[in-house]
């Protein structure tokens, strides 16, 4: 599986974000959208599964400027990102939220920066455990590359599947995350700020064929 983060770059935003969707005919591709463009996303490509990068612990009510997971349902997500390293979450907000979620119906990525918050976040069985060293995200040096043995210990230890973030660029980036016993891979900035993202996301959907 490959996540692609868009966060909030100019090249994933506005007309942008529809441009990119229109690359993803491999159903093991998983566009990170911001929230505001999930459902226009979904009207013009109904078949594609897209997720949303954050959610709150609210629902229905009086809660201005939040992103409420059943809103986020009701967009057409299809999951949800929580805890990355740019909005970082305490225990027990990620707890509510994660019972928020699951009554809205989303699947769950819940990131991880070390292997106790792993063990930690194990008890709250999320759909996917993500893995990044938050000083590699968008870095030249992938996680995988600097940490491989580190990354092999956290696919032994999540009861999750795993997915492998922190600078991952290349096909060899997502074959060695494979390799560590990883599930798939989370992507940011290669993809998003590639001059040429069609040839970038084929590099790395051959790291998950080989």
């Amino acid at each position: 599986m490959i996540f692609l983060n868009f966060k909030i770059y100019q090249e994933t935003s506005g007309g942008n974000t529809l441009k990119l969707c229109h690359l993803f005919k491999d159903k093991r591709v998983i566009p990170c959208l911001q929230a505001v463009d999930i459902y226009k996303i979904k009207q013009q490509l109904p078949d594609l599964e897209v997720w949303a990068q954050h959610a709150d612990p609210v629902g229905y009510g009086k809660f201005t400027g939040y992103q409420a997971p059943i809103s986020l349902k009701m967009s057409g997500a299809g999951g949800v990102l929580l805890n990355h390293a740019e909005n970082q979450l305490n225990l027990e907000t990620i707890k509510t939220t994660l019972v928020c979620c699951r009554q809205a119906g989303l699947k769950i990525l819940l990131l991880a920066a070390s292997l106790a918050q792993i063990n930690q976040f194990n008890l709250l069985k999320p759909d996917y455990i993500g893995f990044e060293d938050p000083q590699l995200i968008g870095g030249p040096i992938a996680m995988i590359e600097a940490h491989f043995d580190l990354v092999k210990q956290a696919a032994a230890a999540a009861q999750a599947p795993l997915i492998v973030g922190g600078g991952i660029r290349t096909t060899d980036n997502v074959r060695k995350s494979l390799l560590a016993g990883g599930k798939g891979v989370l992507v940011a900035s290669e993809f998003a700020k590639s001059s040429h993202p069609r040839q970038t996301l084929q590099e790395l959907i051959l790291g998950l064929d080989h």
